[in-house]
């Protein structure tokens, strides 16, 4: 097997940071509710400093304007630092101008905390797509704003583009290309399913999960996990959630950590520069 390096990455969100949950909890509440963002992101900090691995962090714009010393410690540390949005809105919920106001709102509070460009990009939710959610027109946007590459769309039938490479790949657009980095996914007889951060990294078998990087990584290609601080959280605030939203958010909880150090330890990790090739 060739040695391949695979990219770890954080969204940099609170555990109220959940798509879909306006009626339970609209975004006129999050300032009133606890933040936890800091202790989980430490946590993370320790685990990827004990393995001496540095990953990308897909900012909250929203996170990086009220707790700019969190993010502040995240570069310090020598980890890259992207954007995932300000606001935490799917893309298809908004319009072109939307969209790029959210994006370089984003851009800006970020870069003016690190004091320095970012160039990535991470949709909330997987959010570009097609279909009756068509938003791939978000991709020239991203390119126009300076963006070199993205983490948005899931090679998924239900939340991203199932038909979309499980592999990194090249997207042209009318304001340059895209480097585009989809989560790590399993296919299966029923279609792929998601191994690669979230519920699916703490509920399938760490065997499944360890195959299909190895896999991947037998042919030359990186498999990108993503993490959530929330999911380094024994014991969040409690609210309604759907029966869905809540296995989705806190199904096995307790494996999270046991499974990423598991994972540090049968894999070489990295920041996606490290695999795009550097600062672009």
């Amino acid at each position: 097997m060739r040695k391949v390096t695979n990219a770890i990455t954080v969204d940099v969100e609170d555990w109220f940071h959940i798509c879909d949950i306006e009626t339970i909890l609209p975004p006129s509440q999050w300032d009133r509710c606890e933040s936890r963002v800091e202790k989980n992101v430490i946590k993370i900090l320790e685990i990827l400093s004990k393995n001496r691995v540095f990953g990308t962090f897909f900012v909250l714009g929203y996170v990086a304007e009220r707790l700019p010393e969190v993010i502040k410690m995240i570069a310090e540390e020598g980890h890259e630092i992207a954007s995932h949005g300000f606001g935490h809105i799917q893309i298809y919920k908004m319009t072109p101008d939307e969209f790029e106001g959210d994006l370089t709102r984003s851009k800006r509070v970020i870069q003016e905390v690190v004091g320095g460009e970012i160039f990535g990009y991470r949709a909330p939710e997987w959010s570009i797509r097609k279909g009756t959610r068509n938003s791939l027109w978000a991709l020239p946007i991203l390119a126009l704003n300076g963006f070199r590459y993205d983490s948005s769309i899931a090679p998924l039938r239900i939340i991203g583009i199932p038909n979309a490479p499980r592999k990194p790949y090249t997207i042209r657009t009318d304001h340059g290309k895209i480097e585009e980095f989809p989560p790590l996914v399993k296919n299966t007889l029923v279609g792929n399913v998601p191994v690669g951060g979230g519920w699916g990294l703490r509920v399938f078998p760490y065997r499944m999960i360890r195959r299909s990087i190895g896999e991947l990584n037998g042919r030359g290609m990186p498999a990108v996990i993503f993490l959530h601080p929330s999911e380094f959280d024994p014991d969040p605030p409690k609210i309604p959630l759907p029966m869905v939203k809540r296995f989705v958010c806190r199904g096995k909880i307790k494996s999270t950590e046991e499974r990423v150090e598991r994972l540090l330890g049968d894999f070489p990790f990295g920041a996606i520069r490290e695999i795009y090739g550097g600062s672009p």
